[in-house]
């Protein structure tokens, strides 16, 4: 059927302007964005790039990704080697017994009352935990003994080396790596889960962006819909009084041309006001700040436009749902955290349990007399004798063990809402995408009826025009006609807005609207204007 010239400023088709377009943004994680340089018109294209640069909620996650990235280092960070490094010296003085005072005077020593020793100590060490559980470490060490009576024996200073290798094993609390290595599984299992939170929170802006975009559009049809009609009116007013003048009419006609005047400038008002409203929404969305909203010209794309092509969307409810429950960021999201409840619960039950360590200590040393504390090489291979060897036992067993149980019931409900979250968004996925894909295809019929009924009032209001020149109609049987005219032109763009909207809102639900490859996140815009639901390769 074809269209009235009425409705061809908001029908038209925008079928091949966008269709090649790609928008791509850098999943960087920087905060850093560009100053929007707006040209005469806002184009889609323009709009989601800068919402895609600016919008504070995908900044926000962005922000998450590196506070869960430090997370991840931070459970990291158990496993690290640990290298120490020790350097002390002592001096200990003490009155000498009289045992001792008297063997000093037998050998010819005399005038000494008391017993210094001077120790120096080197050692170096390194320590790490495996994620097994096991503990490790070596050390070396270098101590000097200078003892103030040992030389007056003729004793040099002592100075000995020590090479010693260390093993602790965990039997029960804190053995194994799914259990040691939980914190780390989970903090990795979360940063993924924030990664994929950004793929979604990137989808929801361009949602966000493309919804605002369409409803400024929209408002600006139905802003020259208004103008047109005020226009029509004070014509219409201007002409009642002309024939007024010229007694060809009553003066009492002015009345009702008037009253349908001041109508349509009230309409014009509140026209002017929502897209005013529009753009602040739209801007919002843009992450403009008031000084940048003044330069915010009006999109200018139209509308997209039904062509007729078959939507196939109700038939294919089914596929469509395994595809959004297999594709959708925030669910899988959901899932990854649901995960890192499930390792922080593993953990959380093996600290239940008592600890009981098993220790093993080998070391291998030397003594050189006489050589000062930096000669390490002589002081470990001189003399050097080995392995000793040390074992013990250690168990520790708190009674009431509150802190280990009351974190076991924190895990076990962290876990259990996680399950139940990712679940509800599963139902919650599988109805919405049911109801959007009818959605859809209502909105087509109400489109196709919205255009007919268009071009049914545009015919009626130029057959009624000619029938009151004619006689046979009354002025207002034109204008409650034309009412009709304008009421079905709001309602027609009305329509096309639902039906664009319907195409971003069940892209969205299935989970196609942003498509990560690499550090990108791509967007096309032929995706937000055509009605094919084909998962992304």
């Amino acid at each position: 059927m074809k269209s009235s010239v009425f409705i061809l400023p908001i029908l038209r088709s925008i079928t091949g302007i966008v269709t090649a377009a790609l928008l791509s943004l850098t999943g960087s994680g920087t905060t850093e964005s560009a100053e929007p340089a707006f040209q005469n018109r806002l184009s889609l294209h323009d709009a989601l790039q800068f919402a895609l640069q600016q919008n504070p909620n995908t900044l926000l996650q962005q922000q998450q990704v590196s506070a869960n990235r430090g997370q991840l280092l931070q459970a990291q960070s158990q496993f690290d080697p640990v290298a120490g490094i020790t350097a002390a010296r002592t001096r200990e003085s003490r009155p000498l017994r009289r045992d001792e005072a008297t063997a000093l005077q037998l050998a010819g020593i005399s005038s000494v009352e008391e017993q210094i020793i001077d120790t120096t100590t080197y050692r170096l060490g390194v320590d790490k935990w495996l994620e097994n559980g096991l503990g490790v470490g070596t050390g070396f060490s270098v101590t000097a003994i200078d003892d103030s009576n040992q030389r007056l024996a003729g004793i040099p200073t002592q100075t000995s080396g020590r090479l010693s290798f260390s093993l602790i094993v965990p039997l029960l609390r804190n053995s194994g790596s799914e259990t040691v290595g939980a914190q780390v599984a989970a903090s990795d299992a979360e940063l993924a889960a924030s990664l994929l939170d950004l793929l979604h929170a990137n989808s929801q802006t361009v949602f966000n962006t493309t919804i605002a975009y369409w409803d400024t559009v929209a408002k600006r049809s139905r802003l020259d819909i208004a103008l047109g009609a005020e226009k029509r009116a004070i014509e219409l007013v201007n002409e009642m009084r002309k024939l007024i003048t010229a007694d060809q009419l009553p003066a009492a006609e002015i009345e009702l041309v008037i009253a349908s005047r001041a109508e349509k400038t009230a309409a014009r008002v509140a026209a002017e006001q929502a897209l005013l409203d529009a753009q602040h929404a739209l801007a919002r969305q843009l992450g403009l700040s008031r000084a940048q909203l003044a330069a915010l010209p009006v999109p200018e794309e139209p509308l997209p436009n039904y062509d007729g092509q078959k939507l196939e969307v109700v038939e294919n409810r089914e596929r469509l749902i395994v595809s959004a429950i297999a594709t959708r960021a925030d669910l899988d999201a959901d899932r990854k955290r649901e995960l890192a409840g499930k390792y922080r619960l593993a953990a959380a039950r093996n600290n239940l349990k008592p600890q009981l360590d098993i220790s093993f200590n080998l070391s291998y040393g030397g003594l050189a007399e006489g050589a000062a504390v930096s000669a390490f090489d002589r002081a470990y291979s001189t003399g050097r004798v080995g392995p000793a060897f040390t074992s013990s036992v250690n168990l520790q067993w708190p009674f009431n063990n509150s802190l280990a149980r009351g974190n076991f019931l924190l895990q076990s409900a962290a876990y259990d809402t996680s399950t139940i979250r990712s679940r509800d968004l599963e139902a919650s996925i599988a109805s919405n995408v049911s109801a959007l894909a009818a959605a859809l295809e209502r909105s087509v019929e109400q489109l196709l009826e919205g255009r007919e009924a268009v071009s049914r009032y545009a015919v009626t209001l130029k057959n009624q025009s000619v029938k009151r020149r004619l006689g046979s109609a009354t002025l207002l049987d034109v204008i409650n006609v034309e009412d009709r005219l304008n009421n079905a032109l709001f309602n027609a763009v009305q329509f096309q807005q639902n039906y664009a909207n319907a195409i971003v809102h069940l892209r969205f639900e299935l989970g196609y609207l942003v498509h990560k490859h690499g550090d990108r996140y791509d967007v096309r815009i032929a995706d937000l204007i055509t009605p094919e639901f084909r998962p992304a390769e």
